[in-house]
């Protein structure tokens, strides 16, 4: 069979699921031309739902050399290659591609999305802006563009986009939760009226459900009817804990069993050319804040919420067999801690960096803060602390799409929150000079004192320009991309006593939590 009959037959081997014929038809041509991008680009994608993912990356390499012939293989060969966090290799081979040139829309969607996954924000508008012209109708394609601009700080041109995603397909909701975020509502000039109007509609998905009940909330709260916001976030809330089976024990279980785990450091700190730099803290409680300060700087690097750690470390032998989340934490005792700082320092190179100080700021690290100062001796890690009652309905009102379920009940974010100040303490005892604590209430009260001490934290000379972050136009990709590109504002310190009748439940547990 030749490369052009095998390419004719695929499809419907995929459309059947069919994966095992599709790669025997697919190995037996590439017998015969081993470097046709488009059998490989195929042969990338079958391996990977084969999970077979040395296979696939392989495949996605050869089919990535092909631009003179395929220039679609070599789009879905980067977007595969972002997938599996070759980032380098992705880029290398999504700007090898004119975007300007380029009038094939498949193209300009995997080009688009291999630029998100890898954090280029920048290309990823352009990539999604040139898609639009020419499927301007499509609303999934702007709800993308949209995207792209919020996070390059192009508020107004993503609000934009962001009302025409609204039209249908399955991202209007989310596109309507977004638009919401991107504009202060107002009594004469608000999406109320749509909102509800879109609630009543059945059929929907959990997730779209919340997404527009959520918009609601925020643009109740901007209106200054605490009780109503706060009644409509609760409603949506439980809309997905109904979704899917859920228990906060494990997750508690396993801070409990890491604690254990973790008794004491024994590798201190080592300066190196490359510097990174973690920022830990829950989420919603300043992080995002704290790393525009430091990265408005030219010596200092973000790198965004990699989540590159937790796959460094999940890469690890000893725990790629396991599920549980406590008998993981028990098992990373018995990992090899160096092999599993290797493999961060690897991502960061495919990342781009390879000197100078580098933020991480995957807030979610704070569960491995001990294990990442033991993995990478030359890490600075800076933990933000939050008033815990503001950070309680901070995280309450947001809409989280895959994580954070203890968020969605007011018990469990309580008790969520309780083991989470111990595992800090217990960090913070063991690797004391390892760990800097910072109070969210005082970076923005004392700005310019909270970012000098960081500064020499991080063994910097200051720089003024640690305090004009507003200006920084680095794209942010998490659910602070709005607040950010406004100055220091003190407005949500104490913000929790608007919804002090709903959070009473919880308020004594939360007051009694460590924060000074």
């Amino acid at each position: 069979m030749s490369s052009e009959e095998t390419l004719r037959l695929l499809p419907q081997l995929l459309r059947a699921g069919d994966f095992g014929g599709a790669e025997n038809h697919l190995l037996a041509a590439l017998k015969v031309d081993p470097e046709h991008p488009a059998l490989n680009a195929f042969a990338a994608f079958v391996s990977s739902n084969l999970s077979k993912r040395e296979a696939a990356i392989n495949f996605a390499r050869t089919a990535a050399r092909g631009l003179e012939l395929s220039p679609r293989s070599v789009a879905q060969a980067a977007n595969l290659l972002a997938q599996f966090r070759h980032f380098d290799e992705a880029l290398a081979a999504a700007r090898a591609i004119d975007i300007a040139a380029i009038n094939d829309p498949v193209i300009l969607d995997q080009v688009g999305a291999c630029f998100t996954a890898c954090e280029a924000h920048q290309e990823a508008e352009a990539a999604y802006a040139k898609l639009v012209e020419l499927i301007p109708n499509e609303a999934r394609c702007r709800f993308n563009l949209a995207a792209a601009q919020r996070f390059n700080g192009n508020l107004v041109d993503a609000a934009t986009n962001f009302d025409l995603a609204c039209s249908s397909g399955p991202q209007a909701a989310e596109a309507a939760y977004a638009r919401s975020l991107l504009r202060k509502a107002k009594p004469d000039q608000n999406n109320l009226d749509d909102l509800n109007r879109r609630i009543q509609m059945a059929n929907m998905d959990p997730f779209s459900y919340a997404s527009l009940i959520y918009a609601k909330g925020k643009e109740l709260e901007d209106l200054n009817k605490w009780p109503e916001a706060f009644s409509a976030w609760a409603d949506g809330a439980r809309k997905l804990r109904l979704s899917r089976p859920y228990s906060v024990e494990p997750e508690v279980d396993a801070i409990n069993a890491t604690i254990d785990a973790w008794p004491l450091a024994t590798i201190p700190y080592k300066k190196a050319e490359l510097t990174p730099v973690f920022i830990v803290s829950l989420p919603r409680a300043g992080s995002t804040l704290l790393d525009r300060i430091l990265s408005n700087r030219s010596d200092v690097i973000s790198a965004g919420e990699t989540e590159d750690f937790i796959v460094s470390l999940l890469d690890e032998p000893t725990l790629a067999s396991l599920s549980h989340p406590v008998e993981m934490a028990r098992q990373t005792a018995n990992i090899d801690i160096k092999a599993v700082g290797e493999r961060y320092r690897t991502a960061l190179k495919r990342r781009g960096y390879s000197s100078g100080h580098v933020i991480d700021k995957t807030p979610t690290n704070f569960l491995y803060a001990g294990l990442i100062a033991q993995a990478l001796p030359e890490a600075k890690i800076i933990h933000v602390a939050r008033d815990p009652r503001d950070a309680a309905i901070a995280t309450f009102k947001t809409l989280f799409r895959d994580r954070y379920f203890w968020s969605y009940d007011l018990n469990d974010l309580a008790t969520y929150f309780s083991a989470y100040q111990c595992l800090m303490k217990h960090w913070l005892a063991n690797w004391p000079d390892r760990i800097e604590r910072i109070n969210y209430e005082n970076l923005v009260q004392n700005t310019e004192i909270e970012a000098q001490r960081m500064t020499k934290f991080l063994d910097l000379e200051w720089d003024p320009a640690c305090l004009d972050f507003a200006k920084n136009r680095a794209a942010v990709s998490t659910a602070s991309a709005e607040h950010v590109r406004r100055p220091v504002y003190a407005s949500s310190i104490g913000h929790w006593k608007n919804f002090s009748g709903p959070l009473e439940a919880i308020l004594p547990q939360l007051a009694g939590l460590r924060h000074d």
